[in-house]
């Protein structure tokens, strides 16, 4: 009995870590045609307006749009209720790369994803940071299967944070991004507070401390870079998990691929954050 509960520990850990860690490949670019008008929208003469603007997606799973579900693959979890997409959708934006991917490092929008923009991407947004602090050790090991390791992850990534190594990579990222794409204005978002201010989790205060000091870095490097910084911290205030009406996904077995991150409602909170830095 002893070696069957070992063994069922294990496989639950085994699964938790598939399906929270996120992984790092990114997806090809999504190829949009940018002289054509969206119906209702510009275009470069098919009926009028003005032309609409290259827009490239970079970055993690919030990127992608994990945890809205319509995915339209199960590498990076790109979804169709992502932001990206949401902003694709509006007449004067047209989604020229969204190579953006579940697990990213900012060490992985630089090697794998900045390739795919298009030199001629006049927008870009960016989410990113979380996995170079260690989102996915941290739910698994303080919310998911909770055990005495829980706070040597959360303090890992409070140091990487608090040395400036995050701020640094940030600043690396967005300098890969207009190496590649001189022309771009980059729009560089923050993460929601997971959690709201009462929660049945022991470590949830901790975490969204940390969160909160990670967007300040966030934010930090974004300005010293000649970039946009997105606040969405504000538009999800009340909206945490535990709330009334919650924009984040709680832990799940059976959707464990979309917890602690956005549901629909999330990304549109997103998308109407980003939307005045995309004018």
């Amino acid at each position: 009995m002893i070696a069957a509960s070992r063994y069922r520990v294990a496989l639950a850990a085994a699964v938790v870590t598939a399906v929270v860690a996120l992984g790092s490949i990114a997806s090809p670019a999504l190829a949009a045609t940018t002289g054509k008008g969206k119906p209702g929208g510009g275009g470069n003469g098919n009926g009028g307006g003005t032309a609409q603007l290259a827009y490239a997606a970079v970055g993690d799973s919030y990127a992608a749009g994990l945890g809205a579900g319509s995915y339209l693959e199960t590498t990076c979890y790109t979804s169709s209720k992502g932001y990206p997409a949401l902003l694709d959708a509006d007449a004067n934006l047209a989604l020229a790369a969204r190579p953006a991917c579940r697990g990213a490092t900012t060490a992985d929008v630089i090697s794998k994803q900045v390739p795919a923009l298009p030199a001629n991407a006049v927008r870009v947004t960016l989410t990113v940071g979380g996995n170079d602090v260690g989102f996915a050790n941290v739910m698994q090991n303080c919310f998911v299967l909770v055990n005495s390791s829980c706070e040597s992850h959360i303090v890992a990534g409070e140091t990487i944070v608090q040395s400036g190594t995050l701020a640094q990579n940030v600043r690396n990222t967005i300098a890969a991004i207009i190496a590649k794409a001189p022309g771009a204005r980059v729009a560089v978002t923050g993460y929601p507070l997971l959690f709201a201010s009462i929660s049945r989790y022991q470590w949830a205060a901790r975490v969204n401390t940390g969160t909160a000091a990670l967007n300040d870095a966030i934010e930090a490097a974004a300005v010293q870079s000649g970039a946009v910084y997105v606040d969405v911290e504000s538009p999800f205030a009340g909206h945490g998990i535990g709330s009334s009406s919650p924009w984040i996904n709680d832990w799940s077995w059976l959707r464990s691929n979309d917890s602690f991150h956005a549901n629909a409602a999330g990304y549109q909170a997103y998308a109407a954050a980003l939307r005045p830095a995309l004018q």
